[in-house]
């Protein structure tokens, strides 16, 4: 339909004025108009004034082809966000029954969002005088009268059981960075029976091996190109640029010349072209290269001091200011350090010479999703007399067999652990069916949680069966506690060649530091290609027996909650 006949018609239809004939309007306009068109004409920001997108013209393509899975690659204050419930509220003006979740890294994340963009964004003047409103309006769940389009906002970072439940059509990952990868596949599970199957992601990348740098190699990577009128330079915010080089006093520059650029004068370059598997089409946004600051000589000289003369890391001008990866090649632990650790000899007879020792044994599994990044793996140690865990049992399976996977271990646990602890998702049948073979009164479901304590127990209220109760682990305090074991040499293992696999999940395990607003957090994170499991089977194995044993340091409040507490200080 021709642009003229598309305003007749929708013009045409207003005039009528009776309710069928609006709803027509509304929905031929907001379904042949383009977004970025809609957005400044319907939709207000978080100050409650008119979005104005002349300071970042690099967002109408994007706006206006919106691919079927969507990459943005941001550094901080890129309008990331607003972008995010734009897109999520004029998905439910121009879709009929369009079911979006919202998934963002955590509870007080997720209400943000809701509260102060998506909440903003139907307040907007204009697009409230055309719509009949919200039937449910809660910071969990939105629902337009008007289409019954809605959109769900959970909060999930290592384990994805909260997500599990909704059909959706349109899953929108924000601050990807802060997920495991290993919960993505999980996630988009909730789309099985969409005909849509629509994906955004997006967030600020931390190292190489973080989990939106992952997706950002594995799709089509659209950079913003501006070619220097001195020496035609093509210049991007790359690392292969030299990015620093281009902040200058003066303004952003060339990197070669120095010449002064002109961002709006650039156009969008795919680094990655050609077909590739995932379908994923990402864009990088930063600072930098948004006409929004760089034409205005204050917020310029912002960044300019932040690159070259403040407080800020190197990491944090990269990731923060860039929108880039920046590696720090920080393991928590080395080769050598865990070959240190193999002292113990023949796997086979550790048990028989050592038995004598063990205080309590116990026992940790964790489930595998696929061959290549989550395979199934159990550990069983014996906590001796002077502190410190002998690892005598330790396997990887190498198949699919879960069944026999679980009757294997259980057999294993019956015949030395005294506790044992298994892996609740991603599918917790396979640790309920393992507890009935072992023993349900010494088993415990584990589960990982972003919480006030580094352990503790949780039962549902309405709890029936021991079935629903869950061991949680505060998952970035629980590793440090088990990794810091490790470098004391409180942990021993079998030699290396009979175990170097599980050594190597060890390995594979990377610290990844986020800047808080009151200091840095730590994370722990692997590579998509490299898998972490014999760790988590470890970890649940050890921090079993300290608590048996009453360490008070798994009695202690996180430092989640520590940090919580010092910022309402």
């Amino acid at each position: 339909m021709q642009a003229h006949n598309l305003a007749e018609t929708v013009e045409h239809l207003f005039r009528r004025n009776d309710p069928q004939s609006l709803f027509l309007a509304r929905q031929l306009m907001f379904s042949r108009v383009p977004l970025s068109k809609l957005v400044e004409i319907y939709l207000y920001d978080n100050e409650g004034g008119p979005q104005v997108l002349d300071g970042f013209p690099m967002m109408r393509p994007i706006y206006d082809k919106i691919p079927r899975r969507l990459l943005l690659k941001c550094s901080r204050k890129t309008l990331k966000s607003t972008l995010i419930s734009n897109m999520i509220s004029l998905n439910m003006v121009r879709y009929n029954f369009y079911k979006m979740l919202y998934i963002g890294p955590n509870e007080s994340f997720t209400k943000y969002f809701s509260s102060n963009y998506l909440a903003a964004r139907f307040e907007s003047p204009k697009l409230k005088a055309i719509l009949r409103g919200l039937s449910k309006n809660d910071v969990f769940e939105k629902t337009l009268k008007d289409t019954n389009s809605n959109v769900i906002l959970k909060y999930a970072s290592d384990d994805a059981t909260r997500i599990r439940g909704p059909a959706t059509d349109h899953n929108i990952h924000d601050e990807v960075q802060d997920m495991d990868f290993d919960i993505l596949p999980i996630v988009k599970e909730t789309m099985a029976l969409s005909k849509y199957k629509r994906e955004i992601f997006a967030g600020t990348p931390l190292t190489t091996d973080n989990t939106i740098q992952q997706l950002w190699k594995r799709g089509n990577q659209f950079e913003w190109v501006m070619k220097c009128l001195g020496c035609n330079h093509w210049n991007s915010l790359t690392m292969d640029n030299e990015p620093l080089k281009m902040i200058q006093r003066a303004g952003l520059s060339c990197s070669k010349c120095s010449r002064l650029l002109d961002s709006k004068l650039g156009q969008w370059a795919d680094f990655n072209p050609g077909h590739h598997d995932t379908n994923l089409i990402g864009y990088h946004l930063a600072q930098p290269i948004l006409p929004h600051y760089n034409s205005n000589p204050t917020d310029w000289m912002e960044i300019y001091v932040k690159c070259h003369g403040s407080d800020y890391s190197q990491l944090q001008v990269y990731n923060e200011v860039f929108g880039l990866a920046f590696d720090t090649g920080t393991k928590p632990i080395t080769e050598e350090q865990l070959q240190a650790l193999c002292c113990l000899g023949d796997m086979s007879t550790v048990h028989y010479r050592g038995k004598h020792r063990y205080q309590v044994i116990t026992m940790g599994v964790d489930w595998g999703v696929n061959m290549e990044t989550s395979r199934t793996t159990g550990c069983i140690l014996g906590l001796r007399d002077d502190g410190v865990c002998e690892v005598f049992y330790a396997k990887i399976f190498k198949d699919y067999d879960y069944d026999l996977h679980i009757r294997t271990l259980a057999q294993r646990a019956k015949d030395y652990a005294d506790f044992a602890a298994t892996d609740s998702g991603p599918d917790p049948n396979r640790g309920i069916n393992f507890a009935r073979l072992y023993d349900p009164q010494k088993t415990q479901l584990v589960q990982y949680r972003q919480m006030s304590f580094v352990q503790q127990t949780i039962v549902p209220p309405n709890a029936v069966d021991w079935s629903q109760t869950r061991w949680a682990l505060h998952r970035s305090d629980s590793f440090s506690f088990t990794l810091n074991l490790l470098k004391k040499g409180k942990i021993l293992f079998p030699r290396w060649e009979d175990l170097g696999e599980c050594m190597q999940d060890i390995l594979n395990i990377f610290i990844e530091v986020k800047e808080g607003p009151l200091k840095a957090e730590l994370f722990y994170r692997h590579a998509p290609d490299a898998p972490d499991d014999f760790f988590h089977a470890l970890n649940y194995a050890v921090c079993q027996a300290y608590l048996w044993a009453g360490d008070p340091l798994l009695q202690a409040m996180s430092t989640s909650s520590q940090d919580a507490a010092s910022a309402a200080s």
